[in-house]
């Protein structure tokens, strides 16, 4: 949270004597310890303004205006914004956030209408005696010139108001503003109860920031296997060799822990990679590959610690140009699995879009497994289409071929994985087509034993079976992609079986070639949400 010093200095600086000489007659609104402890109700939330605060993007801005009143703590010397509490809970749920005071003689002024202007959610504030009748006319001005932004109206009441009507779209009313129901307001405000319409809602937990530390290998390998284990299905089953092997990348690799300083015991993990995207290494693709927590300690502040910590680290390094939230390789994840409960609008709020059916935005993305006994490929004669292995004179050729075709189809990061073959015993694996002797796709392959770094970066074929081999990185340039990408497949389902493979794993499948695929005879294994954004 960021507060404002010219607007609220001015503010409390004209009416800091006139608030005092009121304290000595003023009549708390929380007086009742019963009332204290009732938390905030949702009156009414007509166009569902709140659901727009709860997938708010991370750099989008909160307006918050506030009332300046009377403190609750009695003491002439207590000086403080009795609403401040409500900021600093909101600003642990949207970083950014902005606390504008107002006083009751001055109402809302041009420098309020000027935060308002360049807000993207604003959240109003009133502060009511017994009897005081409410303000209409400082919401009024407010929604004016708010451009339909969604207004949120914040009633801090006494009971003898709780009837009063209040005729505007979203209302939240409390019983006064007690540090511990502004909490429960800002919970509410973010969805973090089930909530009905003019319920009591109490609050059991509040999130924070806690403290990230680099991850050790000895000391927390076995508590990252438990968290993995906890978090995921069995379908992603790993064993504590293959999940410390795809961690452990160094120069490439960093990860993070949070821990209870209690007793040491980790709360929550964080793997990030880098990796290049183009022969000169000076672009970087970024990734956020795994964010567990805990699920006895979730929705404490635990995951967006460990995200705005990772976040800060890929801001801080040179050359990235695009965040992703899963792995290209290591794959742990491509994404978050569809069929698993994800939290959409905790990343929405940070940016990260799984609800649309476009390219980094949440599409869905498949890794498919096929039986070779299911193979159903049919070649297309006529074509003057020629496949073969990779030999290394070729490769310079297949990398340009893979730069630019990786790039015109949006797969960062696969350059990587061909150049680690370059001047090595592996590069049989590539499959080529060739037209008229110049390279139009490139396939990859592997075995659980072919000892290349691929079949390191790809565990779950391994992990499936022995006689489980895979084909990855697919990169065409030709007009008849599903003619040379059948060819390719063909080829890898030879080559796979000369080496005692019984099926293939083909990762990373876009949605519009699945059903292309499914009739070759391939079954879905995994489904994810294809997420990132440039930075």
């Amino acid at each position: 949270m960021s507060s404002q010093p010219t607007p609220q200095g001015n503010i409390r600086q004209d009416d800091h004597g006139r608030i005092r000489e009121q304290r000595a007659e003023a009549e708390t609104p929380t007086s009742s310890s019963d009332e204290r402890r009732k938390g905030p109700k949702l009156l009414r939330d007509s166009p569902n303004w709140l659901s727009e605060v709860r997938t708010l993007e991370e750099t989008k801005v909160i307006i918050l205006l506030t009332p300046v009143v009377i403190p609750i703590n009695p003491e002439p010397t207590d000086t403080g914004d009795p609403f401040e509490p409500l900021g600093r809970a909101l600003a642990k749920r949207h970083a950014r956030v902005r606390q504008v005071p107002y006083t009751q003689r001055n109402g809302i002024t041009s420098t309020h209408l000027g935060f308002i202007k360049r807000g993207h959610i604003i959240i109003i504030c009133f502060s009511l005696q017994p009897s005081q009748p409410f303000q209409h006319e400082f919401a009024d001005v407010a929604f004016a010139v708010s451009n339909n932004k969604p207004c949120i109206v914040v009633v801090c009441c006494s009971s003898a108001d709780s009837q009063l009507d209040i005729p505007f779209p979203t209302v939240i009313r409390t019983v006064g503003y007690s540090p511990s129901v502004l909490e429960a307001t800002a919970a509410l405000i973010f969805g973090e109860n089930t909530l009905s319409l003019n319920t009591d809602v109490a609050v059991t937990f509040q999130p924070e920031i806690w403290p990230v530390e680099l991850w050790n290998e000895a000391r927390d390998m076995s508590s990252v296997l438990n968290l993995w284990t906890e978090s995921m299905d069995g379908r992603f089953s790993i064993d504590k060799e293959t999940l410390g092997y795809l961690l452990r990348r160094p120069g490439y690799a960093k990860h993070y822990v949070v821990r209870d300083s209690r007793n040491g015991e980790l709360l929550g993990f964080c793997a990030t990679y880098l990796s290049y995207v183009d022969q000169e290494g000076e672009k970087l693709l970024a990734s956020l590959a795994v964010l567990m927590v805990r699920s006895t300690y979730r929705q404490r502040g635990i995951g967006l610690s460990l995200h705005k910590h990772a976040m800060e680290q890929f801001q801080g390094t040179r050359g990235v140009m695009r965040l992703q939230l899963g792995s290209t390789f290591p794959r742990i994840l491509y994404g978050p699995p569809i069929d698993m409960q994800v939290d959409e609008e905790w990343f929405h709020r940070r940016g990260w879009r799984l609800d649309q059916n476009l390219p980094g935005q949440g599409q869905p993305i498949h890794d498919l497994i096929l039986n070779f006994g299911a193979w159903k490929y049919q070649q297309i004669p006529l074509l003057d289409l020629h496949f073969r292995s990779c030999v290394q004179q070729d490769m310079v050729r297949v990398l340009d071929h893979v730069e630019r075709a990786s790039m015109e189809q949006g797969r960062i990061g696969w350059f990587d994985q061909y150049s680690s073959l370059m001047n090595g015993p592996n590069v049989k694996d590539i499959i080529l087509c060739l037209e008229n002797d110049a390279v139009v796709g490139v396939a990859l392959t592997y075995t659980p034993s072919c000892g290349s770094a691929i079949a390191s970066n790809l565990p779950w074929a391994s992990l499936i079976g022995n006689d489980v081999g895979g084909v990855t990185c697919i990169c065409i340039s030709s007009p008849i992609r599903n003619t040379i990408m059948s060819g390719l497949l063909n080829a890898s389902v030879k080559n796979l079986l000369n080496q005692g493979m019984k099926k293939m794993f083909f990762d990373g499948v876009a949605d519009v070639e699945y059903e292309n695929l499914r009739k070759l005879g391939f079954e879905e294994w995994a489904r994810y949400h294809d997420v990132w954004k440039n930075t």
